[in-house]
């Protein structure tokens, strides 16, 4: 755990993010018990659990100047080791307690946790740990983690070369692991004959990953890395004190099934990895005091590799739910503070964008004047790599189909910016094709731009949709799977429906110049049999398989519920890949 009594603590009120910051002293209470101290008179663990504060007398230094009559002159400290308690002064217990009202609910719901609570008042230098006695029988108790081994798969050399190309690729925008951590657990895993497995289902996770990125893709090796991945995370899901290289290899294996899979294994995968978060007590601030995590210890961890690991997973979570239609993972009384900036490193960026989509929290109104004021925040960051400019792409598109919902007239000067955003998000989906990079949304941001285009029916709006088209269709090409192709059927069957009504209107219009013998005779005339025509007043739509992949389902179609539902056409597997991680 370190040094005892050492924490990060405040000076002059503001820390400087990232930086760690250590107590000068720590009280007695606190070392004895070997708790957290930051150095406050009283301390606000002693005041949490209600412990009497004090501090050890200062030792008593050699005095440089004597007076006459041999004595030190005056300014030593008398102050008695018991003059200061955890009750006095505006530090009080009900003082901190009213602004931790729902770790103090949490706290009291708890059975298991009852009994560590109840120890601390008759014996606080020996109370229960929280083992949760009682909780049940305890038949077949024990769960072990998996025995697997990445060894058995793949050579150094080869995860060398895979390393490489996540930390190129995947790690600058994703960076929540310690590289140096990473290498030097990856050396000793094939050099040293009695290392364990502990850390293979990171390992395996990163090699998982970068063979979706490498221009070469082997599937047996990325199916066996995907497997024993799977197998070690599933026991590690089980295990009672679970680490942050557990989150984090959970997190990977959420961007692989974000990436590879269909939107309910990496939706499951996303809530997994924010209770392994919350297990561990990541989305606390160290300096936090807390006695639903009392114990769990991460102070030997980075401090910014646990705010990046809880803000990635958060955002992860969030979007992934969002646009899945699902509810989202919500950890009471998280204070992680936001991470540092890292030069070469955009991963606070992505983090800071993310901030921008809370206004689409489905629990929230989403008023236009808000919903207008995050998409002008969208557009405010001036981003370069292509996984950045598709996430920016998605999240305006995002915004813009909530805006339709909340009012029908959108001011033109915000149409404006969803087509240059949208623009931007198409030369990204390019990019990122011909450099085989299979982002989630390389298929999804062209497909949304061209029924978005549609959506707004204006001249300008139309003329973008041809490049749109042309973009999926190099998507489609380059990926060849069939989600991809399916989405590219869908939007060519949604411009024919357009074009068809627009042909229909233009028939209207051109039989209301034929002359008539008399007002009084006129008779509106018969609607054309078409099988695609539809009704402006009675749509009704049924999201189901047959709308969105049968062409000849596409009929009836409700505009404005189709761009309040989000759709996300991800390819469930890449060519020549089976690799499944439901």
């Amino acid at each position: 755990m370190g040094d005892q009594g050492e924490v990060q603590v405040q000076s002059s009120g503001v820390v400087e993010p990232g930086v760690r910051r250590r107590a000068k002293r720590a009280c007695e209470p606190c070392k004895a018990r070997k708790r957290k101290c930051n150095g406050s008179e009283p301390c606000s663990a002693c005041i949490r659990y209600e412990y009497e504060c004090y501090f050890p007398l200062p030792r008593r230094k050699r005095s440089t100047k004597v007076g006459n009559q041999g004595h030190p002159q005056p300014g030593a400290s008398s102050q008695s080791p018991h003059s200061v308690h955890a009750s006095a002064g505006a530090a009080s217990p009900t003082n901190l307690r009213s602004g931790n009202h729902d770790e103090r609910s949490m706290e009291a719901n708890s059975g298991v946790l009852f009994p560590h609570i109840l120890g601390l008042k008759l014996n606080p230098s020996d109370a229960p740990k929280v083992q949760g006695f009682g909780w049940n029988l305890g038949i077949h108790y024990q769960h072990s983690r998996s025995q697997k081994s990445m060894v058995w798969i793949i050579s150094k050399d080869e995860w060398q070369s895979l390393f490489d190309v996540y930390i190129q690729k995947i790690h600058c925008v994703y960076g929540f692991l310690d590289t140096r951590i990473v290498l030097s657990k990856s050396s000793r895993r094939w050099e040293d004959p009695y290392a364990t497995n502990a850390y293979d289902h990171v390992l395996c996770g990163i090699a998982a990953l970068a063979c979706l990125f490498c221009p070469e893709r082997t599937d047996d090796r990325e199916r066996l890395l995907v497997e024993c991945a799977k197998d070690i995370l599933d026991s590690t899901s089980l295990v009672r004190d679970p680490t942050i290289h557990d989150a984090q290899a959970w997190l990977l294996r959420t961007l692989y099934l974000r990436c590879n899979n269909p939107p309910h294994a990496a939706w499951m995968s996303s809530c997994t990895t924010m209770h392994i978060i919350e297990a561990i007590g990541l989305h606390h601030e160290s300096t936090d005091v807390s006695l639903v995590y009392s114990e769990v210890s991460t102070s030997n961890v980075d401090v910014e590799r646990k705010r990046r690991t809880f803000w990635l997973a958060k955002l992860l979570n969030s979007w992934i739910s969002f646009e899945y239609g699902r509810s989202r993972v919500v950890l009471q009384g998280a204070s992680c503070q936001f991470p540092s900036p890292i030069p070469d490193d955009f991963t606070t960026d992505l983090i800071s964008l993310f901030m921008v989509s809370e206004v689409l929290d489905p629990d929230k109104i989403g008023e236009p004047m808000d919903l207008e004021e995050a998409l002008l925040r969208t557009e405010a960051f001036n981003f370069q790599l292509d996984p950045l400019l598709l996430s920016q792409s998605n999240l305006c598109f995002t915004i813009y189909r909530r805006l339709r919902l909340a009012t029908p007239n959108v001011k033109s000067t915000i149409l404006e910016k969803v087509i240059a955003i949208g623009r931007k998000g198409l030369e990204a989906s390019l990019g990122a094709s011909r450099a085989g990079s299979p982002w989630w949304h390389v298929s999804n941001v062209p497909f949304q731009f061209a029924c978005i285009m549609l959506a707004m029916d204006t001249k300008e709006s139309l003329m973008h949709i041809q490049q749109a088209i042309s973009t999926l269709r190099i998507v489609a090409d380059k990926f060849k799977t069939p989600m991809v192709q399916k989405a590219l059927s869908t939007v060519e069957s949604l411009i024919q429906l357009s074009q068809k009504r627009k042909e229909q209107d233009i028939t209207i219009l051109q039989t209301s110049l034929l002359p008539q013998t008399s007002p009084q005779s006129w008779q509106p005339p018969p609607p054309p049999v078409d099988s695609m025509q539809v009704s402006d007043q009675d749509f009704e739509l049924t999201w189901s398989n047959d709308l969105l992949w049968n062409t000849p389902g596409l009929g009836n179609v409700n505009w404005d519920q189709f761009w309040t539902e989000p759709y996300d056409f991800v390819p469930t597997a890449l060519p020549n890949n089976g690799n499944s991680m439901s």
